[in-house]
């Protein structure tokens, strides 16, 4: 990705603001609750949702940007969301043993989900997801991409609004 100006930066985000302004939350949320995702985390994007910054006069949506890309890059991953998805049903299974469900659901639930997310980016890649370290090489990357246009896009326009 090529470094972005100042000018740039305040631009797309200027345009990212402009994009998400009209999103509702309720049509987030039916989304993300039929592929799967469970209501806790579902709940906790609400509260994302709602972070504004208010910059020079200007009120900024940073929580529906951030929202609505991590949902876009869902969308573009198909099989990275139904891998999470089946490591939070498996976090849920375990939380079920008596006795020892309670300990081993927090721990279960993490791994089962990390691994679902890896072999589901390898599978959205077209490869066989026989090799775990290049799977999750290959879901770190796609993450970082996706926020590194808005990380560049926000420090740019705060270094153009302090100028």
């Amino acid at each position: 990705m090529a470094a972005l100006t100042k000018e740039r930066g305040m631009f797309e985000l200027t345009l990212l603001n402009a994009e998400v302004s009209q999103a509702q939350m309720d049509d987030v949320l039916i989304y993300g609750l039929n592929r799967g995702i469970p209501p806790e985390i579902m709940t906790r994007l609400e509260s994302l949702w709602r972070v504004t910054k208010t910059i020079a006069g200007e009120a900024v949506s940073i929580g529906k940007i951030v929202v609505l890309k991590i949902f876009e890059f869902m969308k573009a991953n198909p099989n990275l969301a139904i891998g999470l998805a089946l490591g939070a049903a498996v976090g849920v299974l375990v939380a079920m043993i008596p006795l020892l469900g309670a300990l081993l659901a927090p721990l279960a639930t993490a791994i089962s989900m990390v691994y679902g997310a890896i072999v589901g980016a390898s599978q959205d890649a077209g490869e066989a997801p026989s090799d775990l370290f290049s799977g999750a090489m290959q879901l770190a990357r796609k993450f970082l991409e996706l926020f590194q246009g808005i990380i560049l896009a926000v420090k740019d326009y705060l270094a153009m609004v302090e100028v």
